[in-house]
């Protein structure tokens, strides 16, 4: 039987529901009372094993987590890499201007002690206040001539500005590469991309009275980065990532804003924004601008992309595998396709070094 099977979910609710019934109208028959509550806790003990089953069963069928028993036991299934465009290096270099604004003066920012920061920051240009957590390399000053990429990793729905330091363990990852000389020391950016918190905007611009949120991942975020840090601002030493919903964002912010962006990572995203009842900034139609698959057949930027999906995400690869066809040059992209696997941190984790590894060999500012 499939793990996402009807007959799965049938089965276990129709195992709880016996086991519930014996409960309430059996009479264990056995005469030492000792064994009648010991055969009542055993019994108490599966019903809730069998609730929680099916709990899992349901939420796994509608959100995709695992698409198969093997993807469940943690089997790690064969991976396809191909390349769509042009050259990455080239795409990650092409003059596009000059790269991040600061904004105003350099201002060094009062840095807590450790390596992570946990920032308060207002958007100048789209009046977003959101929380921005700053990842930091080891050795890190700001007095320092030295001048860092940056990575600008957006997390999915739900989640915060520390999910990439929790879930996807960002910064082992980073460290071992740099430890390796693998990649080059790096900051880590990570701002809040659900405004309001309890919202998924999809990282789009609403109309008027609406979250801007679009404006402050292209460039209030980077504009307050490459005001108060040490980084080096050109696009080739700059790029997005992210994974689910942040995987959508992080693919709209480096296609429409390959200026600010030479490098762009991709988790299971989408190339449409999906947009919850709960949030319809553009009621039943969505503007032309955030379909990226229409963009990339009609206006490809200079932009290099790596982009991962599992052919079985219901999610991400039918996108994936439209927007692959429509990919032309001066974009490039290259793909990390899993036979099997489904929408969930883990599997994404796991492919995150792989992710820094390619940016460290095709995006020059992040070359070791």
């Amino acid at each position: 039987m499939a793990l996402t099977s009807t007959g799965l979910l049938v089965v276990l609710g129709l195992l709880a529901l016996a086991v519930f019934a014996a409960l309430v109208l059996g009479r264990p028959r056995l005469r030492r009372r000792g064994a009648q509550m010991a055969t009542r806790a055993v019994s108490v003990l599966v019903l809730n094993v069998l609730v929680l089953s099916l709990a899992g069963a349901a939420l796994n069928d509608q959100f995709g987590f695992y698409v198969s028993w093997s993807d469940l036991a943690g089997a790690r299934s064969p991976v396809t890499v191909t390349h769509h465009g042009a050259s990455a290096r080239k795409a990650a270099t092409a003059a596009l201007g000059h790269g991040v604004d600061v904004g105003g003066a350099f201002s060094a920012a009062t840095l807590a002690a450790g390596r992570i920061q946990h920032l308060d920051v207002v958007g100048t240009h789209s009046g977003v206040h959101a929380p921005v957590s700053v990842l930091l390399p080891a050795g890190y000053s700001a007095s320092s001539s030295t001048r860092y990429p940056v990575i600008e990793a957006l997390h999915g729905f739900p989640g915060s500005s520390t999910s990439w330091l929790t879930g996807m363990r960002v910064q082992q990852a980073l460290d071992g590469l740099v430890a390796s000389r693998t990649i080059r020391p790096s900051i880590v950016v990570m701002p809040q991309i659900n405004i309001p918190g309890n919202i998924d905007a999809e990282c789009v611009n609403g109309p008027r009275g609406t979250p801007q949120v679009e404006t402050w991942l292209a460039k209030d975020v980077p504009e307050y980065v490459a005001g108060h840090f040490r980084v080096d601002t050109r696009r080739s030493s700059w790029a997005v990532a992210g994974y689910s919903e942040g995987g959508w964002c992080a693919a709209m912010v480096g296609l429409r804003h390959p200026d600010v962006f030479g490098g762009d990572i991709v988790f299971s995203g989408s190339f449409q924004p999906e947009f919850t009842r709960a949030y319809r900034p553009f009621g039943t139609t969505t503007p032309a601008r955030y379909d990226l698959i229409r963009l990339a057949r009609t206006a490809p930027p200079p932009l290099a992309m790596w982009v991962q999906s599992a052919k079985p995400d219901g999610y991400s690869y039918p996108q994936t595998a439209r927007f692959l066809k429509a990919v032309r040059a001066p974009l490039s992209v290259t793909t990390d396709l899993l036979k099997t696997g489904g929408h969930r941190e883990p599997l994404w984790a796991a492919e995150l070094p792989t992710a820094l590894t390619w940016l460290a060999h095709n995006v020059p500012g992040f070359a070791a």
